[in-house]
Order: C-alpha cells, then sequence, then structure tokens
C-alpha cells in the first residue's frame, strides 16, 4: 500500500462506483486518478429490485431500543451490497481507500437507511475499511475539496445533491458541518411536508419517478424521460416548493450566525438533469432563490471526497 495512492468507494443505492486520485501538496486538492469504475448491484443474482425497506418509524424504534430486528429479505439484500463491495475494493489494491455510504451509522455499520436494507455489522464484513464515512459528507468535500469540484473557492454553501436520496451539505466559516451533531439542521428526509411526504421524497429524482409511477401505474426510469410527461409540470412545483422549504431552514441557520450564503451547488442526478434539459428548468429554481445556483454534473464527486477524507486522516 502506498502513501500516495488514494481511492473512493462511493456506495449508492443501487450500484458503487470507485475512484483513484491524487492528493495535490500545493493546492491541497485531490486530482481524479486513472481508474474509474461501477459495480451495479443487479448484476448478482441475489439482488432484489422490487425490495421494500423496513419502514424509518420503525427503524429509528429499534435503533433507540438497540434491537435491530433484521428479517431474511433484509439480510439478503445486504448480503449482496456487501459482497459487491468487496469485488470493487479488489480492484483499487494498493490505494489507501475511503469509503462512504448513506443512512445513520454507529461504529459498527448502517443502523437505519431510508431507501435500502440495515446492515448494522458493515464494519465487521469489509477488510480494509476502518471507518464508514458519510455519503453526503464526501459529496460536499469532492465538491469543495477535489479539482473538479463547484465549492472550490467557497466559505459559506450549500450543497443539495439528487439522487435515489438528497445529499445534504452544508459548509460554514470554511468548515464542514456535520449535520448530525447540530440542531435545527435536519437533513432533507426529516424535513416534512405533510404526513406522508418530505423534501427528499418530493426533490429526489427517484421520489419524483416514484409519485409520479405510482399516481399513473407506468414505469418511467429517468427525469429526462418523465419531463416529457404532461404531469411533469406539477411534479416539478412540488419539488421547486421542497427546495424553498429546504433553503428557508439553511438560509435561517446562516442568518443565526451572522453569515451569508456564497452559494448553492445541486449535484448528482439531479444536477445532471437541470444542466442537460431545458434552461427552464434551472431557471425556475433559481427564481426561488437570490443565491447563486451551480449546477455539478460530475459524478466522481463523492467518490473523490472519501478519497480525500482518507488522505486527510
Amino acid at each position: 500500500m502506498s502513501d500516495d495512492l488514494f481511492a473512493g468507494v462511493d456506495c449508492g443505492a443501487t450500484k458503487i462506483m470507485i475512484q483513484s486520485g491524487f492528493l495535490s501538496s500545493d493546492s491541497n486538492r485531490i486530482i481524479p486518478g486513472p481508474i474509474h469504475q461501477e459495480y451495479h448491484y443487479s448484476d448478482h443474482p441475489d439482488w432484489n429490485d422490487h425490495y421494500e425497506p423496513v419502514p424509518i418509524d420503525i427503524q429509528r424504534s429499534e435503533y433507540a431500543s438497540e434491537n435491530i430486528l433484521l428479517k431474511d429479505e433484509e439480510i439478503k439484500q445486504g448480503n449482496v451490497i456487501i459482497n459487491t463491495i468487496v469485488e470493487s475494493i479488489a480492484d483499487i489494491d494498493g490505494h489507501r481507500i475511503g469509503l462512504c455510504f448513506p443512512g445513520i451509522k454507529d461504529g459498527h455499520g448502517v443502523t437505519v437507511m431510508a431507501n435500502g436494507p440495515r446492515m448494522p455489522y458493515l464494519n465487521d464484513r469489509i477488510n480494509k475499511i476502518d471507518t464508514i464515512l458519510n455519503d453526503s459528507d464526501c459529496c460536499v468535500l469532492g465538491e469543495w475539496k477535489s479539482t473538479i469540484g463547484k465549492m472550490q473557492n467557497m466559505d459559506n454553501g450549500v450543497y443539495i445533491g439528487g439522487g435515489t436520496g438528497i445529499a445534504d451539505g452544508i459548509i460554514v466559516d470554511g468548515d464542514l458541518i456535520d449535520l448530525n451533531n447540530v440542531n435545527g439542521l435536519p437533513r432533507s428526509w426529516e424535513i416534512n411536508i405533510n404526513s406522508q411526504e418530505t423534501v427528499e421524497s418530493c426533490l429526489s429524482p427517484a421520489g419524483m419517478i416514484r409519485r409520479y409511477n405510482k399516481t399513473n401505474r407506468s414505469k418511467i426510469k429517468t427525469l429526462i424521460d418523465l419531463s416529457n410527461e404532461k404531469a411533469f409540470n406539477e411534479i416539478i412545483e412540488k419539488a421547486l416548493d421542497a427546495f424553498s422549504l429546504l433553503m428557508k431552514n439553511r438560509m435561517q441557520f446562516f442568518e443565526m450566525r451572522g453569515k451569508t450564503i456564497q452559494g448553492i451547488v445541486i449535484g448528482h442526478r439531479l444536477g445532471q438533469f437541470l444542466k442537460n434539459s431545458d434552461s427552464t428548468f434551472k431557471d425556475a429554481f433559481q427564481k426561488r432563490t437570490k443565491i447563486p445556483i451551480n449546477l455539478s454534473s460530475d459524478r466522481r464527486t463523492a467518490a473523490l471526497g472519501a478519497a480525500m477524507a482518507i488522505a486527510c486522516s
């Protein structure tokens, strides 16, 4: 293993991305390296495309009582993810590895997971990984501390990464904020719009698609395809309302500290969609705030953020 070679493993809800990187001593930024691979969970014969996560209220209750009850279906789905992670890590042998994963984690594994199975003993199942990093934090680090990021010159900024869920991130006074340890900074999935919907379910591409398919009994798979449907105007309006609610919370946090948000970066699949589609949609988001919005469409940033976290540890 070389102290000069780093790699990030970005674990999502449907696939894993690995990206190697080099730390620049001059700029203290991570530079993308030559290794870039993706691994889809669906390639595994045991993957269940129709898996439904345990309801969040049950997950929270079990976590609080320290009595997480995993059923066979959840264990099987988790094993597919773990096996895929082990396979991906084998391809970056010799690198110092940072791995990020969504959900709430303790010192042993993933204990609350909104969009997939819980894996409370994940750490014990993966060699060469000491700590499981937070995926939202790694998204922000990649945007902030990599040479391809859109937050490189920000001291006070907000990141919104839209994919299967929402990756939330905040930089204040040049420091990355841990949302788990700050009162008044709920994550997108913790901000309710009504009894059934959250900011995450309305603003994330997967949430928008899920809502449309459930209502129309259809099988739309991408936001681009959804944007061609007549009902998209209603769905995007709901997403814009969720964005406004999220930014209201973030602005209050900054204002209480006498700070001004320099910019908002929208990334992941939502950033890609807004960047590659008609400017009408980006303009609609910009009209909801006076803060400048920048779009990030490079999917490597979270993995680079994980690599950066290990490089600085």
